[in-house]
């Protein structure tokens, strides 16, 4: 029988399993207590009580009432009297099982990286965990191949010949993809942190680049009255476009004079957007999703000067309106020292063109914060909660910035 997270008979009988495979120690007997307010109508109760009956006849458990329920047909208990008999009859293999055959495709997958010490303690916890159907590294027994991956990465980079290589060259390298680092730094990390407890850094990333994985920065762009002398470039103002310059360089830009708003958006066809159809005195400069660290300082740089100039210009945000949008705005406030308003990440605008929200990762910890990142933040967790990606909207000028008089 599939398992189900319902409640249901399955649910019921598969939890007996559960507490049967946990590693603990029992003296007694495992009972689960039955929660008819859980169960359903009339029709429900039929197919829960059939179902546990079957299972009696099976020979797995044995079902229990107490004096009310002999009147009402009500079972108060199952108890588990048979295991293999129960695994017979939901059609389940045993965690040991299970966690038995994992072991067997690993050691066939990664000998080499199983002759490490390190990695063969790690194997043999996984499999430790996955007899006790309990999850390794937020990961189950049935999924493999991600751990299998995160083995592999974690070993190349304690292997790394040489520094300072682009973590999508070692992934595609390592394991044939190369996001595979990116959707797994988090657990990457994890493991390199254990292998060295004197790696430096809080984010993965940053443990990452103290291995020697970089994240190699894009060309910051931008659209404002940049100033720029050097030897190798010259800018006076970016015109009535925008430009692309490496991070290195905007540490030597200056605005030639204050500007009337600084906005940062999320996404480059927004950013393109916005910079060939918006006229006026702005600083635009593109996140492109979460900003690399460098990009992120060279943006620091820019947009503490424009406040430097003239500390009241207003500082905005435009980006997906989701939780990933929100992070990367909390992101940004918190790097530039200075408050964020939110542009065209309003409720309404999500409500009327937007669709059902996908994640609320973050959402919790961003509702704390005062302003409107908290706000939406607050309206995300919501039932009525939407997301709406910024591509949908034009681009258009921030309502506090169009009500000020502009700059000539």
């Amino acid at each position: 029988m599939p398992r189900n997270n319902q409640y249901t008979a399955e649910t019921l009988l598969n939890r007996l399993l559960d507490r049967f495979e946990a590693p603990v120690a029992r003296t007694r007997e495992i009972t689960q207590t039955i929660d008819y307010t859980l169960v359903g109508g009339p029709a429900a109760q039929d197919e829960f009580h059939r179902a546990l009956r079957d299972a009696e006849r099976a020979g797995g458990v044995a079902l229990e009432q107490d004096r009310l329920g002999r009147f009402t047909g009500e079972f108060a208990r199952v108890r588990l009297v048979d295991p293999d008999k129960l695994y017979s009859f939901l059609v389940r293999a045993p965690a040991r099982a299970t966690a038995e055959t994992a072991h067997q495709v690993i050691l066939a997958a990664i000998p080499e990286i199983l002759a490490d010490a390190f990695f063969r303690d790690i194997e043999q916890e996984a499999i430790a965990a996955w007899r006790g159907n309990k999850s390794f590294l937020g990961l189950s027994v049935g999924e493999i191949d991600t751990f299998l991956t995160i083995l592999r990465l974690t070993y190349g980079v304690i292997n790394l010949s040489g520094r300072d290589i682009d973590h999508r060259t070692f992934s595609r390298r390592t394991v044939k993809d190369s996001k595979a680092l990116e959707r797994m730094e988090g657990r990457v990390a994890q493991l390199l942190r254990r292998h060295d407890p004197n790696l430096v850094g809080e984010e993965p990333r940053e443990v990452l680049e103290a291995s020697g994985i970089v994240r190699r920065a894009h060309l910051l762009q931008v659209r404002g009255p940049l100033r720029l002398s050097s030897d190798s470039l010259i800018i006076n103002g970016t015109g009535d476009a925008f430009i692309g310059l490496p991070w290195p360089a905007v540490k030597q830009a200056v605005l030639a004079h204050a500007v009337d708003y600084v906005i940062t958006i999320e996404n480059p066809t927004s950013f393109w957007r916005y910079s060939t159809e918006i006229n006026g005195n702005y600083l635009a400069l593109l996140t492109d999703g979460f900003p690399a660290r460098d990009v992120l300082s060279s943006m620091v740089h820019l947009v503490r000067h424009a406040l430097l100039l003239a500390p009241t210009t207003p500082v905005y945000h435009w980006g997906d309106i989701d939780a990933g949008g929100l992070r990367i705005a909390a992101h940004l406030e918190d790097a530039f020292g200075a408050h964020v308003r939110l542009h065209q990440m309003e409720s309404k605008l999500a409500l009327a063109f937007g669709s059902p929200l996908q994640s609320q990762k973050g959402l919790d910890r961003l509702a704390m914060r005062s302003g409107e990142i908290g706000r939406l933040a607050w309206w995300l967790r919501s039932e009525a909660a939407r997301m709406l990606e910024q591509e949908e909207l034009d681009p258009t000028v921030p309502v506090f910035a169009s009500n000020r008089p502009m700059s000539s």
